[in-house]
């Protein structure tokens, strides 16, 4: 059973529990699923709407893409999970010989960088759904513009908690090439998602002036 097939009670309390994972980053792919799912809503309240009718196809764009964006970043979630464990199998690897030690640096080296390419996928992913959320607002019900207000807000801080987990097994990997380009990636990530959150907390702010 996948983290999305879950109850969101169950994962909680997996989450708590004092095992590795789930840890940060399948929580930050969780709160990005459900924030895609927040702008959905918000995009379908206005479906079928007369006050609405000129955007109808857009709102059905809207979530479609949300849906799209809700199983991908549900799948991150275990995938997060799967990739630090395979981190933790790699350390407890043999090292009793040169070779042993090659094919545990190998193996541990090839599992970080997975570990730091899962988090990265879920910050382009919770991008998107920023993107989306400020789309629902745009478009969708007018009565829920603070839904979709909390979309963005809820998919930007996942999509920093998601940098943080990137960040950190960068720290391990010594393929600075590599690291050099995630460490460029997520910056970018971060500043584009900064950029579009603002403009939705702005729009957002802009129904209570």
């Amino acid at each position: 059973m996948g983290i999305g097939d879950k109850r969101i009670r169950d994962f909680a309390e997996e989450t708590a529990a004092p095992t590795p994972t789930p840890g940060g980053g399948s929580v930050a792919a969780v709160c990005g699923a459900v924030s895609a799912a927040l702008a959905r809503m918000v995009a379908g309240l206005a479906i079928g709407k007369d006050d609405y009718r000129d955007s109808q196809d857009e709102l059905r764009r809207i979530q479609e893409e949300g849906k799209s964006l809700q199983d991908r970043l549900f799948a991150l979630a275990d995938e997060d999970s799967a990739a630090y464990d395979a981190v933790a199998a790699a350390i407890k690897l043999p090292k009793a010989t040169p070779e042993d030690k090659k094919r545990r640096t190998d193996a541990l080296q090839l599992a970080l960088k997975k570990a730091a390419e899962v988090p990265l996928s879920t910050m382009e992913m919770c991008n998107e759904v920023i993107g989306l959320s400020k789309r629902a607002l745009e478009k969708g019900s007018k009565s829920a513009f603070t839904d979709a207000g909390s979309a963005s807000l809820i998919a930007h801080a996942a999509l920093r908690a998601a940098a943080l987990n990137a960040k950190v097994n960068l720290l391990s990997i010594k393929d600075w090439a590599f690291c050099a380009q995630m460490r460029a990636k997520v910056a970018s990530l971060l500043a584009s998602g900064q950029e579009t959150a603002g403009q939705v907390e702005r729009l957002t702010d802009s129904h209570f002036a």
